[in-house]
């Protein structure tokens, strides 16, 4: 009685330091290849979105949205900006934004696919707007609500407001942050 039984477990190898940094190195390496990049970084053409409309309009302040339980357009939606604008005089001054980016121009001209085929909400008429690479002005019955949607390269966004003029402006601003890709 009393005996013990003692296991003994297999020594592992040790890697000398130069075999360790080529381990490292080739791990990095399969990792990283793998992840698609972006030609153009969301989180600085966020930024320059932000500072771009800011600069448009110093007194107006944004606030984030969280977009939950949205189901995206396409599988490879990334959401860029969403938020509105506020104006200091009155809640009609606000501008919706919503921008996203996708993997590519095949997708961003799907991203579009139900406004080009008129496939919206009863009250809405679409015409085709000049801005990026295909653009859309949608208008609620007796202009009350005015959507622009529309993708340059592989961004696709739409800025929703009750002022037509301060929509389009805010549209081309956007447009012009969005560097061509």
């Amino acid at each position: 009685m009393g005996h013990s039984i003692k296991f003994r477990y297999p020594r592992m190898p040790t890697l000398k330091s130069s075999q360790l940094r080529a381990f490292r190195l080739a791990f990095c390496l399969a990792v990283f290849s793998s992840v698609v990049t972006n030609p153009q970084n969301d989180s600085s053409l966020a930024t320059r979105i932000e500072k771009a409309l800011k600069a448009k309009e110093p007194d107006w302040r944004y606030v984030g949205a969280i977009e939950s339980g949205r189901v995206p357009l396409v599988p490879s939606e990334r959401r860029i900006i969403t938020g509105t604008w506020s104006g200091p005089k009155s809640r009609s001054q606000d501008v919706d934004i919503f921008v996203y980016s996708v993997e590519s121009r095949e997708e961003a001209a799907a991203w579009l696919r139900p406004v080009r085929d008129k496939r919206v909400a009863e009250g809405w008429q679409v015409n085709v707007f000049q801005i990026g690479d295909e653009g859309y002005l949608s208008k609620y019955k007796n202009g009350n609500r005015f959507d622009i949607a529309f993708r340059r390269g592989t961004v696709v966004a739409k800025l929703a407001g009750d002022d037509l003029d301060r929509v389009r402006e805010f549209a081309h601003c956007v447009v012009e942050q969005i560097a061509a890709n």
